[in-house]
């Protein structure tokens, strides 16, 4: 057992077991969106750690309060779009770490302060206040001491009005107001106080301007404009004014030794909060090697995140204040949940964008995967018009990675193995970390009897997004593939792990399968 100071946070359901009388179904939906959609994502961007799960609400953890404050506040904004309301307390204290749970009196005060918080809102300790009050800007109240049992002393507690941190529906920031999405990269500080390093940090700066210029979705700030920053540790927000965008990417270089830290984070230009961020630690056997494989791996992870926050971003705002750009995310969001549904406002978004801008090839694209996939939920017959739409998206941008994996799945349906494995493989030599296109692909070797590849494939996809809502669907693949091998107790132990995940009707009847081929 391990004994430390930690960031609790604490949250449940406001009149979850009322809901559950009510309507039973729409509630645990409710609550499932919120828990993979939103409470997962975000905890895990922030390098926090979800302790567990409760019937109606969670415990987690993170190394520091503004961490988990500042997690709290993006947690409450995002979930406001949710039906169900949720309370938030934040403590700083002693816990005790089993290795599955965590206890303690750091939790219990957490606990206390989680029970007088209004719905939708946030308490803190006065420890957590201390070391906040001056580094988020928030409006604090003093709800005085509060008794806390098996506590000798009363605990301070404060709440959080923090409606200046959210999105407003009725006045839109100049950031929000951009067509496209936007990005400055900042120069990355040297922290090693060793001169000869700054052409390292530069080096990563300016490859990281190149290759975020790929993204066709992004407008980049570029290098001379940003590089005036170089030395100074500027606000984010007054960065994002000046140079008229959304987001600023930051980060760190700390060398010691043979080995190299950086550190790297993605910040909304409006608020200053953290969308995502990541530490790395590499030899310094080639610098240069590790320069291209840094760059490298920092735009394939930062760029799903920024993609999600964008999506979240189209949902605050009606259709018609949209551009085509921001249709497209709002379109993706939707085409994401596979229900008859969302695939009909899929394609409804998709063709309000394209009467805006004909040209932009991920509008087509998504309209044509969204229809095709709608034919085969409702067991009707493939479209060719669907699958012209999205070779139409591939002429227009043949390098968009989103593109070639839609194209690939849409060759499945049609039966177009060969097409769909190149379309597919495409999309992967653009961005190695898609995971629709991992799990596009791996699922299409499963059906091709390549088991082992199929598994591989499958799991790189679990690793590049462990929160991904899909995910239940990737174990039934992973599941299929042992079964083709007649491994039937690893078919067994993946198949009954989708079940607690979101899967398709399809899923019970492959564990059904699975378990009369085992002879169980």
């Amino acid at each position: 057992m391990e004994r430390r100071l930690a960031a609790v946070l604490i949250s449940d359901v406001v009149g979850y077991t009322k809901r559950m009388e009510e309507d039973t179904e729409g509630t645990v939906a409710a609550w499932s969106e919120a828990r993979d959609s939103i409470i997962s994502p975000s905890i895990n961007s922030r390098d926090g750690r979800i302790v567990k799960y409760t019937g109606d609400g969670f415990l987690a953890e993170f190394n520091t309060v503004q961490t988990a404050l500042e997690c709290g506040i993006e947690l409450q904004n995002k979930l406001s779009e949710n039906s169900l309301e949720f309370r938030i307390a934040i403590n700083l204290g002693d816990i005790i770490d089993d290795g599955v749970d965590i206890h303690g009196e750091g939790v219990n005060i957490a606990a206390r302060l989680e029970e007088i918080a209004e719905p939708g809102g946030i308490v803190i300790s006065g420890d957590v206040y201390n070391q906040v009050k001056n580094r988020i800007d928030a409006e604090y109240k003093d709800l005085g001491p509060q008794e806390v049992k098996n506590v000798a002393e009363p605990v301070q507690a404060f709440s959080l009005k923090f409606e200046n941190l959210s999105p407003k529906s009725d006045k839109v920031s100049a950031q929000a107001e951009q067509v496209q999405a936007s990005i400055a990269v900042l120069p990355f500080d040297n922290m090693s106080g060793d001169s000869e390093q700054e052409y390292f940090c530069d080096g990563i700066t300016e490859d990281l301007i190149t290759s975020l210029s790929t993204f066709k979705f992004l407008k980049v700030i570029a290098r001379n404009s940003t590089f005036q920053y170089k030395g100074e540790s500027p606000d984010v927000r007054d960065v994002a004014k000046e140079m008229g965008v959304r987001y600023v990417l930051e980060g760190s270089v700390r060398k010691s030794g043979d080995r190299v830290r950086i550190n790297a984070q993605l910040l909304d230009g409006e608020s200053g909060a953290h969308i995502w961020a990541q530490k790395y630690d590499r030899g310094l056997e080639d610098i240069f090697a590790v320069q291209d494989e840094i760059v490298n791996t920092v735009t394939a992870e930062m760029s799903p995140a920024l993609r999600a926050f964008e999506q979240k971003r189209s949902l605050k705002l009606s259709p018609e204040q949209l551009s085509a750009w921001e249709l497209g995310h709002r379109a993706f969001w939707h085409f994401f949940k596979y229900t008859i549904s969302d695939l009909e406002e899929t394609v409804r978004l998709a063709e309000m964008g394209l009467e805006r801008d004909p040209d932009l090839s991920v509008l087509w694209a998504i309209k044509g995967a969204a229809n095709s996939l709608k034919n085969v939920m409702e067991i009707k017959q493939t479209n060719p018009e669907d699958l012209e739409n999205i070779k139409h998206a591939a002429k227009l941008d043949p390098a968009d990675p989103m593109t070639q994996s839609l194209l690939g799945s849409t060759y499945m349906q049609f039966g177009q193995t060969d097409l769909a494995i190149k379309a597919l493989e495409t999309a992967l030599k653009f961005n190695p970390n898609l995971h629709h296109a991992l799990m596009s692909l791996g699922w299409l070797l499963v059906w091709l009897d390549e088991y082992e590849r199929a598994r591989k494939t499958l799991t790189d996809s679990l690793a590049v997004s462990p929160a991904d809502p899909l995910n239940g669907r990737k174990y039934v693949g992973i599941a299929l593939s042992y079964l083709g091998e007649e491994n039937y107790d690893e078919a067994i132990n993946w198949i009954d792990q989708s079940m607690s995940l979101s899967v398709f009707w399809p899923a019970k009847l492959f564990q059904i399968s699975i378990y009369f081929y085992s002879g169980k």
